[in-house]
């Protein structure tokens, strides 16, 4: 491909899935190698057709000592050459694996885009930019399709992931704040759709001197493995397999949007969130056909912390607790669980401890901080509301409900208003499995006799502020997280 073909196919492909718009600032990472350094070139060939503005940042993985470092000053060099500001750090990542019990590349990757995501949120950025290939897009397909997957694993790579879903990509290892951003950049994937090939000709015809890291032709890995062994011997069968599962990935991308959309119709109805967990009402996902069902547990999974995408297999297994009926009981990763209730399947963990009040009621200011017991924090501002916060946030109308607003301990005959009616207090609780002990002194947001928020359990009925409305936010803040005033 010649590179006004490169160039041209790139900027077509950035348009069409609306990755960049002008006056962006795009945080581009660059390892060095030829996939990343070929995006660095073009992106920055582009930024005055397109209108943007570039940062590059680099992680030194510390692995190969001197030729590693050597690596770094060398995209350093790049990024000047082209005049960009570079942000460039250096981690020791198998210490880093040891510490938290990881392989050395699932160490890696998690300080890689903890990295991203502190320098997009240091300069402003609004997108990161990563150089995932077709090439990378047909073997990650593979890999899911080796260990069992359904239309979210087959789908692939997206060309643009929201931050809601990126940011957890490091939780592996808690050495950053995760979502306490003054904007949610969005990762995308400019290459997804050019092959290596098409790389490695770039690179050649514009002279670019990438470097190549041997861990990449380490077949332990089972990436590598499919890239050197299996996807060879695939391509004797069909010589565009890589386009063929790029194809199939595009089509299930289309089939697994559609899923999640009618789930997101039924959602409001299905799934209750709170502090311990997501609660489903089981009459309504029993109604839900077997692909939306699955697709609940999945959303649900990974609302309360679940890392990854629920496997085939374990999904499967929640399948078959819920067909043998109440009390079922099973453990899926991450140290979550399924559990199978009369009314509803419970997906969560049981909290050893919890946001508790000092002493008596206690008034908001806007803004303003509250300290809690056990070092957890309540923080109140006025700001937007926005879509994708956690159950630890509350966004209260202001037109609506100006206040003052209280924070108060629970009484005798507290009740909060829903969907089917108005709940005791106490029930609220005890569906939500909170342990007793915790009960007395959890914070509860109350208008005078109004009952607004059982912290992290319930939010009253059409208290909430709708997206873009002026709103008063009050978050509670755990002690190991971060916070947006941070």
């Amino acid at each position: 491909m010649a590179a006004d073909s490169f160039t041209t196919h790139i900027t077509t492909y950035i348009r069409t899935q609306n990755l960049i718009h002008p006056g962006d600032l795009i945080v581009a990472a660059v390892s060095g190698g030829p996939d990343s350094l070929a995006m660095l070139h073009a992106l920055a060939g582009l930024r005055d057709a397109l209108g943007f503005r570039l940062h590059v940042v680099h992680l030194d993985h510390m692995l190969r000592g001197a030729e590693s470092a050597a690596e770094a000053q060398f995209v350093a060099a790049y990024a000047q050459q082209w005049w960009l500001p570079a942000t460039l750090e250096a981690l020791d990542v198998a210490l880093l694996a040891r510490t938290y019990r990881l392989n050395v590349y699932a160490a890696g990757r998690a300080a890689r885009y903890q990295l991203f995501a502190r320098v997009a949120a240091a300069v402003g950025a609004q997108a990161v930019a990563v150089a995932h290939t077709a090439n990378d897009q047909a073997e990650t397909v593979l890999m899911h399709l080796l260990r069992g997957a359904g239309s979210a694993g087959l789908a692939g790579m997206q060309p643009s992931v929201p931050w809601q879903q990126w940011q957890t990509y490091g939780a592996d290892v808690p050495m950053v704040p995760q979502a306490m951003m003054s904007q949610a950049p969005v990762l995308i994937r400019p290459l997804l759709a050019t092959t290596r090939a098409a790389i490695e000709a770039y690179c050649a015809e514009q002279a670019l001197p990438a470097r190549l890291d041997p861990a990449n032709n380490d077949t332990r890995h089972t990436r590598s493995r499919i890239r050197h062994n299996l996807l060879p011997q695939l391509i004797e069968y069909n010589p565009r397999i890589i386009e063929a599962l790029c194809r199939t990935a595009d089509t299930l991308t289309a089939e697994h949007d559609l899923i999640e959309r009618t789930l997101d119709a039924c959602w409001p109805q299905l799934a209750t969130q709170r502090s311990l967990g997501i609660d489903l009402d089981r009459e309504v996902w029993q109604a839900l056909h077997p692909a939306l069902q699955r697709a609940a547990v999945r959303r649900a999974y990974v609302g309360v912390g679940g890392r990854a995408t629920l496997g085939l297999t374990d999904l499967e297994r929640a399948m078959i607790a819920v067909a043998h009926g109440v009390g079922r009981v099973i453990e899926l990763p991450g140290g979550i669980t399924l559990t199978v209730g009369y009314q509803v399947l419970t997906i969560g963990e049981v909290l050893a401890d919890g946001p508790q009040l000092p002493g008596e009621d206690v008034l908001l200011t806007i803004p303003g901080e509250i300290l809690l017991q056990n070092r957890w924090r309540v923080l109140v501002s006025e700001q937007q509301a926005a879509l994708g916060t956690s159950s630890w946030v509350v966004q209260i109308a202001r037109e609506r409900i100006p206040g003052p607003f209280m924070l108060r301990r629970r009484r005798p005959g507290d009740r909060i208003a829903g969907r089917r009616g108005r709940r005791k207090i106490q029930d609220v609780m005890v569906d939500a499995k909170l342990p007793s002990v915790l009960r007395n002194a959890w914070p509860i947001l109350a208008v005078g006799e109004q009952i607004l928020w059982v912290a992290g359990l319930r939010v009253a009925e059409g208290v909430q502020a709708e997206p873009g409305a002026p709103a008063i936010w009050v978050e509670i803040i755990k002690p190991e997280q971060g916070s947006a005033e941070e």
